[in-house]
């Protein structure tokens, strides 16, 4: 059985949602994302059209859905420039190098006001110098 979610539900605008799944060994949900090939691959240093060299698969973690832990598996493009120069291409709603999307870190940044950085650690699963590298 397949499920059609809308990218408006999840707000992630760019990306196509293709399946939704349940890790049960890990207990988390498995978001999986393909990169609209409708769109055209930009080089996000000089915002020029470019050419795809391959698409990089990235894991990123994402506000908690239905109780579990969320972990968006995002395709990305790597945009060829040209000799020796590859770029991997903008996403919107994660940071350049960063594992976590941007509202995962605002989620954070909000826990840390009303708790402790230890008890938001615990919360959410992940470690206390990583909370407190968002905030």
């Amino acid at each position: 059985m397949s499920i059609n979610i809308p990218a408006n539900i999840l707000s992630l605008k760019g990306p196509r949602i293709n399946k939704v799944e349940h890790d049960e060994e890990r207990q988390r949900v498995l978001i999986h994302c393909n990169r609209d090939r409708c769109k055209k691959v930009i080089d996000p240093l000089t915002s020029q059209q470019g050419r795809v060299n391959q698409y990089i698969k990235r894991e990123v973690r994402d506000v908690p859905l239905f109780g579990l832990p969320c972990v968006l598996i995002i395709e990305l493009a790597q945009v060829w420039i040209g000799k020796n120069a590859r770029r991997l291409e903008h996403c919107a709603f994660v940071d350049k190098g960063s594992r976590y999307t941007k509202r995962f870190c605002r989620l954070v940044s909000g826990l840390c006001r009303h708790m402790s950085i230890q008890a938001v650690s615990r919360h959410l699963n992940i470690r206390w110098e990583t909370v407190k590298n968002m905030t």
